[in-house]
Protein backbone atom coordinates (compact mmCIF):
# COMPACT_ATOMS: atom_id res chain seq x y z
CA UNK A 1 0.00 0.00 0.00
CA UNK A 2 1.58 3.20 -1.05
CA UNK A 3 -0.53 6.37 0.10
CA UNK A 4 -0.07 9.98 -0.52
CA UNK A 5 -0.86 12.20 1.68
CA UNK A 6 -2.02 15.80 1.10
CA UNK A 7 -4.87 15.86 -1.00
CA UNK A 8 -5.44 11.82 0.08
CA UNK A 9 -4.87 11.16 3.60
CA UNK A 10 -5.13 14.78 4.66
CA UNK A 11 -7.35 17.81 3.24
CA UNK A 12 -4.86 20.81 2.11
CA UNK A 13 -4.50 24.10 4.50
CA UNK A 14 -3.35 27.46 3.21
CA UNK A 15 -0.08 26.64 4.75
CA UNK A 16 1.81 23.35 4.40
CA UNK A 17 3.23 24.13 7.80
CA UNK A 18 -0.20 24.08 9.37
CA UNK A 19 -0.90 19.78 8.26
CA UNK A 20 -0.91 17.47 10.85
CA UNK A 21 -2.52 14.21 11.35
CA UNK A 22 -4.97 13.66 13.72
CA UNK A 23 -4.86 10.54 16.09
CA UNK A 24 -7.65 8.35 14.14
CA UNK A 25 -5.84 8.54 11.01
CA UNK A 26 -2.39 7.50 12.72
CA UNK A 27 -4.05 4.58 14.50
CA UNK A 28 -5.90 3.75 11.32
CA UNK A 29 -2.19 3.77 9.44
CA UNK A 30 -0.69 1.36 12.24
CA UNK A 31 -3.39 -1.45 12.24
CA UNK A 32 -3.40 -1.15 8.17
CA UNK A 33 0.57 -1.12 8.00
CA UNK A 34 0.21 -4.59 10.94
CA UNK A 35 -2.55 -6.06 8.41
CA UNK A 36 0.00 -5.97 5.65
CA UNK A 37 3.36 -6.89 7.92
CA UNK A 38 4.36 -3.88 7.27
CA UNK A 39 3.88 -3.19 3.81
CA UNK A 40 2.61 0.40 4.04
CA UNK A 41 4.48 3.74 2.64
CA UNK A 42 4.04 7.11 2.74
CA UNK A 43 4.93 8.76 -0.91
CA UNK A 44 5.10 12.82 -0.33
CA UNK A 45 6.37 15.51 -2.04
CA UNK A 46 7.15 16.60 1.68
CA UNK A 47 10.35 16.18 2.91
CA UNK A 48 10.88 13.08 5.36
CA UNK A 49 11.39 15.53 8.15
CA UNK A 50 8.19 17.50 7.61
CA UNK A 51 6.22 13.70 6.99
CA UNK A 52 7.57 12.68 10.39
CA UNK A 53 6.48 15.94 11.96
CA UNK A 54 2.63 15.93 10.65
CA UNK A 55 2.56 11.83 11.67
CA UNK A 56 4.77 11.99 15.35
CA UNK A 57 4.69 10.09 16.85
CA UNK A 58 4.56 7.35 14.47
CA UNK A 59 7.41 6.76 11.62
CA UNK A 60 6.22 4.31 8.60
CA UNK A 61 8.35 3.48 5.55
CA UNK A 62 8.19 7.18 3.31
CA UNK A 63 9.33 8.29 0.21
CA UNK A 64 9.79 12.38 0.63
CA UNK A 65 10.53 15.22 -2.13
CA UNK A 66 8.89 13.41 -4.57
CA UNK A 67 11.19 10.01 -3.91
CA UNK A 68 14.63 11.82 -3.03
CA UNK A 69 14.26 10.45 0.26
CA UNK A 70 13.87 7.00 0.67
CA UNK A 71 13.80 5.38 4.31
CA UNK A 72 13.00 1.43 4.03
CA UNK A 73 11.33 -0.40 6.84
CA UNK A 74 14.45 -1.13 8.67
CA UNK A 75 15.39 2.78 8.85
CA UNK A 76 17.99 2.13 6.20
CA UNK A 77 18.24 5.01 3.70
CA UNK A 78 18.32 4.38 -0.56
CA UNK A 79 17.95 7.91 -1.64
CA UNK A 80 18.69 8.03 -5.72
CA UNK A 81 21.81 10.07 -6.02
CA UNK A 82 21.68 13.90 -5.40
CA UNK A 83 21.35 16.95 -7.74
CA UNK A 84 21.83 19.91 -5.41
CA UNK A 85 19.80 22.57 -6.44
CA UNK A 86 21.91 26.08 -6.88
CA UNK A 87 21.99 28.59 -4.03
CA UNK A 88 21.69 31.55 -6.08
CA UNK A 89 18.31 30.26 -7.85
CA UNK A 90 16.66 29.86 -4.72
CA UNK A 91 17.86 33.05 -3.26
CA UNK A 92 15.82 34.62 -6.57
CA UNK A 93 12.87 32.83 -5.55
CA UNK A 94 13.01 34.13 -2.03
CA UNK A 95 13.38 37.58 -3.10
CA UNK A 96 10.64 36.79 -5.55
CA UNK A 97 8.32 35.78 -2.36
CA UNK A 98 9.26 38.34 -0.24
CA UNK A 99 8.04 40.77 -3.21
CA UNK A 100 4.53 39.29 -3.37
CA UNK A 101 2.46 38.91 -0.56
CA UNK A 102 0.83 35.43 0.28
CA UNK A 103 3.31 33.05 -1.42
CA UNK A 104 5.26 30.44 0.72
CA UNK A 105 8.28 28.90 -0.81
CA UNK A 106 9.53 25.67 0.80
CA UNK A 107 13.55 24.49 -0.17
CA UNK A 108 13.07 20.97 -1.15
CA UNK A 109 15.93 17.60 -1.31
CA UNK A 110 17.19 19.48 -4.50
CA UNK A 111 14.39 21.39 -5.53
CA UNK A 112 11.67 24.19 -4.75
CA UNK A 113 8.28 24.79 -4.10
CA UNK A 114 6.64 27.77 -4.92
CA UNK A 115 2.85 27.44 -3.16
CA UNK A 116 0.34 30.33 -4.03
CA UNK A 117 -2.57 28.96 -2.86
CA UNK A 118 -3.10 32.02 -0.52
CA UNK A 119 -2.68 33.83 -3.63
CA UNK A 120 -4.79 32.56 -6.46
CA UNK A 121 -4.08 35.70 -8.45
CA UNK A 122 -0.62 35.15 -8.92
CA UNK A 123 -0.51 31.90 -10.67
CA UNK A 124 0.63 33.18 -13.59
CA UNK A 125 3.13 35.44 -12.56
CA UNK A 126 4.41 32.24 -10.53
CA UNK A 127 4.03 30.18 -13.58
CA UNK A 128 6.28 31.85 -15.54
CA UNK A 129 8.66 32.55 -12.57
CA UNK A 130 9.51 29.38 -12.06
CA UNK A 131 9.84 28.35 -16.20
CA UNK A 132 12.14 30.77 -16.06
CA UNK A 133 13.89 29.52 -12.80
CA UNK A 134 13.71 26.37 -14.75
CA UNK A 135 15.80 27.59 -18.04
CA UNK A 136 18.42 29.02 -15.55
CA UNK A 137 18.77 26.02 -13.82
CA UNK A 138 19.07 23.41 -16.83
CA UNK A 139 17.58 20.05 -18.32
CA UNK A 140 18.72 18.01 -14.83
CA UNK A 141 15.58 19.73 -13.57
CA UNK A 142 11.68 19.69 -14.57
CA UNK A 143 8.87 21.88 -13.67
CA UNK A 144 5.42 20.34 -12.57
CA UNK A 145 2.21 22.01 -11.69
CA UNK A 146 0.15 21.02 -8.84
CA UNK A 147 -2.52 21.75 -6.40
CA UNK A 148 -1.68 25.22 -6.57
CA UNK A 149 2.04 24.86 -6.06
CA UNK A 150 5.14 25.14 -8.93
CA UNK A 151 7.48 22.64 -8.12
CA UNK A 152 11.06 22.44 -9.46
CA UNK A 153 12.64 19.00 -9.15
CA UNK A 154 15.52 16.60 -10.45
CA UNK A 155 14.50 14.49 -13.30
CA UNK A 156 16.48 11.65 -10.96
CA UNK A 157 13.39 10.88 -9.06
CA UNK A 158 9.95 10.85 -8.83
CA UNK A 159 7.07 9.03 -7.48
CA UNK A 160 7.35 6.20 -9.82
CA UNK A 161 10.93 5.46 -9.33
CA UNK A 162 10.19 6.00 -5.17
CA UNK A 163 7.69 2.89 -5.68
CA UNK A 164 9.42 0.66 -7.97
CA UNK A 165 12.64 0.83 -5.47
CA UNK A 166 10.36 -0.08 -2.35
CA UNK A 167 8.97 -3.44 -4.89
CA UNK A 168 12.92 -4.44 -4.46
CA UNK A 169 12.79 -4.91 -0.98
CA UNK A 170 10.92 -7.05 1.84
CA UNK A 171 8.04 -6.64 2.57
CA UNK A 172 7.24 -4.73 -0.69
CA UNK A 173 8.53 -7.49 -3.00
CA UNK A 174 6.60 -9.94 -4.72
CA UNK A 175 3.36 -8.26 -3.34
CA UNK A 176 0.59 -6.35 -5.64
CA UNK A 177 0.81 -2.95 -5.45
CA UNK A 178 -1.83 -0.21 -4.81
CA UNK A 179 -1.44 3.69 -4.93
CA UNK A 180 -3.43 6.75 -3.78
CA UNK A 181 -2.97 9.87 -4.75
CA UNK A 182 -4.57 13.38 -5.94
CA UNK A 183 -2.32 15.56 -7.88
CA UNK A 184 -0.32 15.27 -11.09
CA UNK A 185 2.56 14.53 -9.31
CA UNK A 186 1.29 11.33 -8.63
CA UNK A 187 0.58 10.51 -12.21
CA UNK A 188 4.20 8.61 -12.50
CA UNK A 189 2.98 6.43 -9.51
CA UNK A 190 0.05 5.18 -11.31
CA UNK A 191 2.27 4.33 -14.32
CA UNK A 192 4.22 2.24 -12.19
CA UNK A 193 1.48 0.63 -10.10
CA UNK A 194 -0.41 -0.42 -13.36
CA UNK A 195 2.81 -2.01 -15.02
CA UNK A 196 2.72 -4.02 -11.77
CA UNK A 197 -0.59 -4.94 -12.27
CA UNK A 198 -1.31 -3.17 -9.29
CA UNK A 199 -4.33 -1.17 -8.48
CA UNK A 200 -4.16 2.79 -8.91
CA UNK A 201 -6.93 5.50 -7.76
CA UNK A 202 -6.96 8.85 -8.54
CA UNK A 203 -8.75 10.99 -4.95
CA UNK A 204 -10.79 14.55 -5.63
CA UNK A 205 -11.93 15.42 -9.12
CA UNK A 206 -11.87 13.41 -11.67
CA UNK A 207 -9.23 14.40 -14.63
CA UNK A 208 -7.90 12.61 -17.17
CA UNK A 209 -5.69 10.40 -15.43
CA UNK A 210 -3.27 7.28 -15.02
CA UNK A 211 -5.37 6.02 -12.38
CA UNK A 212 -7.93 3.20 -13.24
CA UNK A 213 -10.09 4.02 -10.08
CA UNK A 214 -11.43 6.97 -8.19
CA UNK A 215 -12.42 8.09 -4.52
CA UNK A 216 -14.11 11.28 -4.32
CA UNK A 217 -12.24 12.49 -0.81
CA UNK A 218 -10.34 12.60 1.92
CA UNK A 219 -13.11 11.23 3.50
CA UNK A 220 -13.44 8.23 1.07
CA UNK A 221 -9.60 6.89 1.30
CA UNK A 222 -10.22 7.10 5.01
CA UNK A 223 -13.56 4.97 5.13
CA UNK A 224 -11.90 2.40 2.44
CA UNK A 225 -9.06 2.15 4.25
CA UNK A 226 -10.88 1.50 7.52
CA UNK A 227 -13.06 -0.88 5.77
CA UNK A 228 -10.46 -2.91 4.16
CA UNK A 229 -7.74 -3.31 6.75
CA UNK A 230 -9.06 -2.81 10.56
CA UNK A 231 -11.28 -5.92 10.23
CA UNK A 232 -8.22 -8.07 9.33
CA UNK A 233 -6.39 -7.41 12.68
Amino acid sequence: MFLDVDGTLLDFREHPGDVIADHSLIDMLGHSSKAMSGALCLISGRSLEDVDRVFTPAIFPTAGAHGAEIRLPDGRRADPPEVPFPESAFEKLVAFVDAHPGLVLEKKHGGASLHYRRAPQLADACRQRMHEMLSEVGDRFRLIAGKLVFEITPNTHDKGKAIATFMTYEPFEGRRPVFIGDDITDEDGFRIVNEHGGVSVLVGERRETEARFYLPNVAAVRTWLRSSFIAQV
